[in-house]
């Protein structure tokens, strides 16, 4: 058994993303989210308002998320960012930093790469609302988007479903085709590439929208009888890949935060055009967790999960990366205070 490294009060570890993938499997991002929900559900969880900057010039967007959860003792900030012109460049679209603080001291803990933490526990939140709203047989998932969550989307949803089929749309076909060819070779998935973004959605069990897009890319009338809707992309204001009118015939809708979603979710056009209201809203997704609601109860319901992602899923998910370096000793201890 390994022996714990103690990290002194006055030291602060510090974890490259290299050091973070070593710790943190699919696997525990989806108990640490489930936790976190769970935490959340009960009120166990304290989280201000996300702070949303846009940074039109070079087409980017800045989110601070923060707050504490009592269950790890923990306060948590994450810078992240989407720079979506970086690829051009040779950079990654999107960077993440995140502080841990100690949450009876303030004393500061760790600074992580947030990056790899953001793209895991996004698509473990989608994982964890399908396996309370989608149908227990989905084999088909349909995916619009082949960035990270694409490939997190899927990734997670692995761990819980038998997924046989996934099709694919990207507005950049090459994009698309470069995820047909990774996720056949790596997770032997068949996949195919649509060529129009309402193409993904007719086989569909499970429907996937993770792009940054400010309109539609799939209306009312696309979808049927059945259908899990995780929609991970919308989680800033003016973000929108769903009709609206969707919201109205969906069996349930399904949120993270209602107080974030409502603002910054794909609930916010719903909202603005008065075709929902709180009421509407069948429950935050930590509520079904702990039994206080009701998940899918016939295989012909349509549910829709709103995903804005909560600070306090970053906070577990770093928690779980942070118990694995001190147990392991990884990364550089500094004494920021001296």
């Amino acid at each position: 058994m390994t022996a714990m490294v103690v990290v002194r009060m006055d030291e602060v570890v510090i974890l490259s993303q290299s050091e973070v993938r070593e710790c943190l499997p699919m696997s525990k991002a989806i108990e640490a989210v489930r936790t976190a929900y769970s935490a959340y559900a009960q009120g166990r969880v304290q989280m201000p308002q996300v702070q949303h900057l846009d940074v039109k010039e070079f087409r980017g967007e800045v989110d601070v998320k923060s707050g504490f959860v009592e269950d790890f003792g923990l306060i948590g900030t994450k810078i992240a960012t989407g720079f979506y012109d970086n690829q051009k460049l040779g950079l990654p679209p999107g960077v993440a930093v995140i502080v841990l603080m100690d949450l009876r001291t303030s004393m500061p803990l760790a600074i992580m790469d947030g990056t790899y933490i953001t793209a895991y526990r996004t698509g473990a939140a989608g994982a964890v609302a399908a396996g309370v709203l989608a149908r227990k047989d989905s084999r088909n998932v349909g995916i619009l988007g082949a960035g990270t969550q694409g490939r997190m989307q899927l990734l997670a949803l692995k761990e819980l479903f038998d997924i046989k089929r996934v099709r694919v749309w990207d507005i950049e076909r090459d994009r698309a085709l470069g995820y047909e060819r990774e996720i056949q070779q790596d997770l032997g998935i068949e996949v195919m590439v649509a060529d129009n973004p309402t193409d993904v959605v007719p086989e569909a069990d499970i429907l996937v929208t993770a792009t940054p897009s400010r309109k539609p890319l799939i209306m009312v009338d696309h979808i049927h009888d059945g259908l899990h809707i995780n929609a991970i992309g919308a989680d800033g204001p003016g973000k929108q890949e769903l009709d609206p009118l969707i919201m109205t015939r969906a069996s349930k809708i399904v949120v993270d935060s209602l107080a974030q979603c409502r603002h910054i979710g794909e609930l916010q056009h719903g909202f603005a055009q008065g075709l929902v209201d709180e009421e509407s809203v069948h429950a935050e997704i930590g509520e079904i967790l702990i039994g206080n609601k009701t998940g899918r109860e016939s295989a012909d319901e349509i549910t829709l999960f709103d995903s804005t992602g909560l600070s306090a899923q970053d906070i577990a998910a770093a928690n779980v990366v942070f118990q694995v370096a001190k147990e392991t000793g990884l990364g550089k201890r500094v004494n920021l205070l001296g």
